[in-house]
């Protein structure tokens, strides 16, 4: 294996995931203020979007199969070929007097794809990367989807202003063209499983071997299920529900404020990640609650900051540099916590592996949003508290990951 992080391989895959991420992102963003325009309801919109994750949610376990079985790098190709025709179809839909439908099926359809997508992407790291960059290649992946999530809706909206729908969708089109072009360069070491039993029987066993090897070949890898789940149950969702009712209710402040307060999670993110890959070798699962619980603690100024109920504008000040900081912190974590379960689990299972704990971890956030909905309308006089408590919840995960991790050894079990 390739001793360099960006030799041939996983510089192609790189600029692969840079088009498809990009072209993503840029025309969900599009498709939502499309949406606004048409009907004049974000709640259709958000019903959509709701619907759309139950595919990533439901079957990432199934995708996760899918990229152990078959060759990932074929995976990725077919799949962003099958976007850009996707685009295509739904271009030549706009005109349908059901668009609302069909914006609702073509949002539904491309998570679904991505529920197969992305398990071969996060299974081909392992593949592509030695052992000493698997947490700078984690780190690269990590910043592409931070800065797309950051680029994305400034560079859809930007479109937007300027160009119809139908010229974005074609150019997402494009990009995953590209991508699935330029993906079909790559060599991801590819082993045929065989399989004697039916599609079913295999789906069933492919599902008890890795649960099995998640539950009792290597008990760590459930116990940072745990973890990452509490993490995104008591913080995550806090700061999706809790953010925008601080900002733009309690201190009265802009949406466009509000804007940028989201941008900064990105933002920390991406500092996050780039320190991760600068500082690979130092950074050992056995430390990494360090990261966590700085994180932790780096939000408490948000409570703290309403609590003692300053001027508006320096309790905002306050959240933006809480959320970078803590978002950086949390982001080394992550980072960290992927590379060890790659590492972790045989080539074999990575796919399904890494599936199962997307899955149950992306759970975890309906459950945590609909929890700060109850409490931030039922004690909305108490929502520094409320950031209080979410940030002693994510104290005590790193408590427990501190426990679970600091013995572990960084080699595959």
């Amino acid at each position: 294996m390739n001793k360099k992080l960006f030799h041939k391989d996983f510089t192609m895959m790189v600029i692969g995931q840079i088009i498809s991420i990009f072209g993503n992102s840029i025309l969900r963003f599009a498709i939502s203020l499309y949406v606004l325009d048409l009907t004049g309801s974000a709640s259709i919109f958000a019903g959509i979007l709701a619907i759309s994750m139950l595919p990533t949610i439901l079957l990432s376990p199934i995708g996760g199969m899918v990229s152990d079985r078959l060759s990932r790098k074929y995976i990725m190709v077919i799949l962003d070929f099958a976007t850009a025709l996707l685009i295509l179809l739904f271009v030549c839909s706009l005109g349908s007097s059901y668009i609302v439908v069909v914006i609702g099926v073509f949002m539904v359809l491309l998570s679904l794809i991505q529920s197969f997508y992305q398990p071969s992407v996060q299974a081909s790291i392992p593949s592509i990367t030695d052992k000493d960059n698997l947490v700078a290649a984690n780190s690269v992946v990590y910043q592409i989807n931070a800065l797309a999530n950051l680029l994305g809706p400034i560079l859809g909206g930007l479109l937007y202003g300027f160009f119809p729908i139908q010229v974005i969708a074609l150019l997402s089109a494009f990009c995953f063209f590209c991508s699935s072009i330029l993906e079909l360069f790559l060599h991801i070491p590819y082993t045929c499983q065989p399989r004697a039993a039916s599609i079913f029987r295999t789906v069933k066993a492919d599902f008890k071997e890795a649960i099995s090897f998640i539950l009792h070949d290597n008990p760590a890898i459930f116990k940072l299920l745990i973890l990452l789940s509490g993490l995104n149950m008591f913080l995550t969702a806090m700061l999706q529900v809790g953010l925008p009712y601080i900002i733009k209710i309690q201190l009265g402040l802009s949406s466009q404020l509000y804007g940028f307060a989201e941008s900064s999670l990105a933002i920390g993110m991406i500092i996050g990640s780039l320190y991760a890959a600068n500082n690979a070798g130092k950074l050992k699962i056995q430390i990494s609650h360090k990261y966590l619980l700085l994180g932790s603690l780096a939000m408490v100024p948000i409570g703290l900051g309403i609590l003692t109920e300053i001027n508006a504008y320096l309790a905002y000040g306050l959240i933006v540099l809480s959320l970078l900081a803590g978002m950086s912190f949390i982001a080394v974590f992550n980072v960290i916590a992927q590379a060890f379960m790659q590492e972790q689990t045989p080539t074999h299972l990575l796919g399904k592996v890494s599936s199962y704990v997307m899955t149950l971890t992306m759970c975890a956030i309906p459950a945590g949003q609909a929890l700060y909905g109850l409490c931030f309308e039922n004690f909305a006089s108490h929502s520094a508290w409320i950031v209080l408590f979410a940030c002693l919840m994510a104290v005590l995960l790193s408590n427990y990951a501190k426990g679970v991790l600091a013995a572990q050894k960084e080699v595959i079990a």
